[in-house]
């Protein structure tokens, strides 16, 4: 029985009920032989490229064979008749489903004007070194691939490439969703993959989702195939939106690898990289709202300013939070304004996007900087029981 039914509009797509959903109702289902995995998107790829592997395909990233085996189902077609590729490339039902480029807003889709306004914060950056990774990724495999055909090379576009691997960074899941146990933890030995059909639900924070792998026992399995299946834990009416939840993230990675935010995200987080002192390897520190995670890294910069095994003094407080409060007075004042100018110029969703965006990071800045204020009081206390009394000048960051 059909449970669920997929809408696509002008703003994206979503998956509705098509009757009423009781509370732990599977509602998607996929074979793992439609799942996208590295293993399976390199022996595609080398087969159409010859059969063997040679020296400049050795060291391409999941993410090169992964991409490259989606843009040739798009590349690749009646026109070339001599790749042999029909009963290689799988997914051309799966894929003719996803967003077309124009659709797609991560911030490599942004145009300039758009980037523009995120100028200043960490993901502006993040977006450059993704830029510069990407392309580097994309010339080897366009390199690797005019080398079989010179033709394919050519039409192996970084638009294609491009589309390919955000495909890849906004509906991936970890390969351990497929072990017995399944999970969305990420470790050092979990690869990306591509769940067909469960990767069309959008995110929603905190719905109760569960996955489960059913694996047949022997005397099944010539007739069973290995599925994974998504449950959600809430009712739903026929007609209300389907939710699949990605976990905690905050609109940092969202944006940049997903293309949407979430207003007044809690798990909105802001990442700084401190340099230490002379000789000492610079650390970065992923602060989130009401200062969280602040006591780490407010122990760690004030023991640059100690001596060693030494209790910190007053003054060592006191200098402590100052450069650190100066520091992130300099990192506000770098944030682009709120006001956005010539917005007929761009695109609603990412004007949003910016808002809900600059909207974490002040609110977390703010909150640290009144996290150290109460450790500048803290080291004007000390002195006043060391009979030293503190006055802070009206300049400082601080006050007494």
């Amino acid at each position: 029985m059909k449970l669920i039914t997929r809408l696509i509009g002008s703003s994206g797509s979503c998956v509705v009920a098509e009757k009423i959903l009781e509370a732990d109702s599977t509602i998607v289902k996929c074979p793992f032989d439609l799942v996208i995995t590295q293993a399976l998107a390199k022996k595609k790829v080398i087969e159409i490229l010859g059969g063997s592997v040679n020296e400049g395909t050795s060291e391409w990233r999941e993410r090169q064979w992964i991409a490259t085996y989606i843009t040739f189902h798009g590349i690749i077609g009646p026109q070339d008749p001599g790749l042999d590729a029909s009963d290689k490339l799988l997914h051309r039902e799966y894929l003719d489903t996803l967003p077309t480029s124009a659709s797609l807003r991560t911030p490599l889709h942004f145009t300039p004007s758009e980037l523009e306004l995120f100028k200043g914060t960490n993901i502006y950056g993040a977006t450059l070194d993704r830029d510069r990774e990407w392309k580097t990724e994309w010339n080897q495999c366009r390199d690797e691939i005019s080398r079989f055909d010179k033709n394919l090379g050519e039409r192996f576009t970084w638009e294609h490439y491009l589309t390919a691997a955000t495909y890849l960074s906004s509906r991936a899941f970890p390969s351990s969703l497929l072990s017995p146990t399944p999970t969305l933890v990420h470790s050092d030995s979990t690869q990306p993959i591509l769940i067909p059909g469960v990767d069309a639900l959008n995110h929603e924070r905190g719905q109760p989702v569960s996955w489960s792998v059913t694996i047949p026992d022997a005397k099944h399995q010539d007739s069973q195939k290995p599925t994974i299946s998504l449950t959600i834990h809430r009712p739903t009416a026929e007609g209300e939106e389907l939710f699949n939840n990605y976990g905690p993230k905050p609109n940092s990675e969202l944006i940049l690898g997903y293309g949407f935010s979430i207003p007044n995200n809690p798990d909105d987080t802001i990442v700084l990289k401190i340099g230490g002192m002379e000789g000492s390897e610079a650390k970065k520190w992923e602060i989130g709202r009401k200062a969280q995670g602040a006591d780490a890294f407010w122990t760690d910069q004030l023991s640059q300013f100690t001596g060693q095994g030494q209790p910190p003094t007053y003054e060592d407080i006191l200098d402590a939070s100052g450069m650190l409060s100066e520091m992130l007075e300099d990192k506000i004042g770098r944030l682009p304004s709120a006001e956005v100018q010539n917005v007929h110029e761009l695109r609603p969703d990412v004007v949003t996007m910016f808002h809900h965006y600059l909207e974490g990071q002040n609110d977390i800045l703010s909150s640290l900087l009144d996290f150290l204020k109460a450790r500048t009081q803290d080291g004007i206390n000390m002195a006043r029981e060391e009979g030293i009394d503190i006055v802070l000048e009206e300049s400082d960051s601080m006050s007494e």
